[in-house]
Parts: structure tokens; sequence; C-alpha cells
């Protein structure tokens, strides 16, 4: 495994990580849009509209970073409802 995944798995797992975006600010989204095989411009859109996630692609992603997908729900969760509280 990369250590930058590495060092976004110890993040998400301390709760350094707290929304699904902030994955990005830590690693290009090239790599997990390879993996999710989804091109660049879908997870762009995606890092800003959480709600357009598939449950496939959350276990994908957990999958990717190897944490539980809890952990991925819950940082989708954490910025839709901020999203929303924004808007």
């Amino acid at each position: 495994m990369d250590k930058r995944y590495e060092s976004i798995k110890f993040m998400i797992e301390t709760g350094h990580i707290t929304e699904f975006r902030q994955i990005f600010n830590y690693m290009p989204k090239s790599p997990l849009g390879k993996y999710l095989h989804t091109n660049n411009p879908r997870i762009t859109r995606l890092t800003s509209e959480v709600d357009d996630l598939t449950v496939q692609e959350i276990v994908s992603i957990s999958s990717f970073f190897d944490v539980d997908y809890m952990k991925i729900i819950h940082l989708v969760f954490a910025q839709y409802i901020k999203d929303r509280k924004i808007k």
C-alpha cells in the first residue's frame, strides 16, 4: 500500500479526516478513480455531491483505504449534513 493511503487510513481512523472531500487534501483523485473504474470528473463531482455515491462505491472506497465501510459512511454522511446546513 502507498504510504499516502496508509496516512489517510490513520487520519480516518483517528478522526483527523471528518468529511469525504478532505481525503483529497492528501492525495490526488485519479488513483481512487482508477480503482473505482470511473473518471476524474465523476470523482470530482462526488467530492462535492456525496449523495451520488453508491453503496458499492462506498464499500470499494473502504477497501481501497483498508478501513471499515462504516467509517466511510460516517465521512460521507457528515459531509452531506454539513453541506445541507450551508445551502
